[in-house]
């Protein structure tokens, strides 16, 4: 699919699809080549919008996606294509795995990670901005409590407070001790059977916040990222088994296409920042079955559920039925 096939600066009717105008993003990296075209305001019922598109998409060849009008300036972090054969070499099993082994790999055993909003709020920290706090907002903020006895004293008893809302240890779960080895990747979740009704999925689109419309060329939405070079966040690792891979859009792609033919998640928006939305078609029912893929959501990104969650049993709870996946990156 040549960008040449996009449609020009203007409105543009998209099959039965109205949309008012919009504008070609040429990336401030890459060839000088657009790789989007994007509605120039936001559109009501973007949900139902992107819908539509989506359904025409094996004949115009343009994935639509949603986006933060927020981010127009900054070309909604599009940075040039990245090589889509890429995504081709990597298996997500391996990817996942790396992924696994770096979060955990610890002397002690398993990284121990647990959602803090207590703590969070008491820093100043639960309202992120846009792609996330700096770490000198970070650093500032645990520097100013750590001079200050007593608010160090309410930091503690607070991230006690979370820790154990948070389950963790989970119950009947000893800590490991010094050298334990660290649990191993359990594998790829089975796919799931079930499908949204239509009401399940309407009611899903309907809850979507108006957004700007975009789209892309590309042969599958788990390629959008990298058809467009969507940068955001940085994260290691970037060695995949025998693969390395620069970019990290390509890695995403790798396990993003993995969801879709598993779960029929379907790339529904980028943003605000290093957010990142799926539909899903196939959504766990059970939350034995939900577990395994937390333990995937865990490592793929730094929160999920768009509710700042780390640990595998509350973004299990959170999968259970959800029609939308949300994944964030620091």
């Amino acid at each position: 699919m040549q960008s040449s096939e996009l449609p020009g600066d203007g409105p543009v009717q998209v099959g039965p699809v109205p949309l008012p105008a919009g504008r070609r993003v040429v990336p401030f990296g890459g060839s000088g080549q657009p790789v989007a075209w994007v509605t120039g305001v936001d559109v009501p019922d973007p949900g139902r919008v992107w819908s539509a598109l989506a359904d025409l998409r094996e004949q115009t060849g343009l994935v639509p996606v949603l986006l933060e009008g927020e981010e127009d300036e900054e070309g909604y972090f599009f940075t040039g294509p990245a090589d889509i054969s890429e995504i081709d070499r990597l298996d997500p099993a391996t990817v996942l795995t790396a992924l696994w082994d770096g979060k955990h790999e610890d002397t002690s055993g398993p990284a121990v990670m647990f959602a803090a909003p207590l703590s969070m709020r008491f820093l100043g920290l639960d309202r992120p901005p846009p792609g996330g706090h700096s770490l000198a907002d970070i650093a500032g903020a645990i520097f100013d409590v750590t001079m200050d006895p007593a608010a160090n004293e309410e930091l503690s008893r607070l991230n006690e407070i979370d820790r154990r809302n948070a389950g963790w240890p989970p119950a009947g779960d000893d800590q490991p001790g010094p050298g334990a080895e660290p649990e191993p990747f359990p594998g790829l979740a089975p796919p799931a059977e079930a499908k949204l009704s239509q009401a399940e999925r309407d009611a899903a689109l309907a809850s979507l916040a108006p957004a700007r419309v975009g789209l892309v060329p590309a042969a599958r939405p788990a390629d959008v990222p990298a058809a467009a070079g969507w940068v955001t966040f940085g994260v290691d690792p970037y060695e995949f088994g025998q693969v390395r891979v620069t970019r990290n859009a390509i890695w995403v792609g790798a396990v993003l296409r993995s969801f879709e033919d598993r779960f029929g998640a379907t790339l529904l928006k980028l943003g605000p920042g290093a957010e990142l939305r799926l539909l899903v078609d196939r959504p766990p029912r059970a939350l034995e079955q939900a577990s395994r893929i937390a333990g995937e959501h865990s490592v793929f990104c730094d929160e999920c559920a768009g509710r700042g969650l780390r640990q595998i049993p509350a973004i299990a709870a959170a999968l259970v039925g959800a029609p939308i996946w949300t994944f964030w990156w620091d």
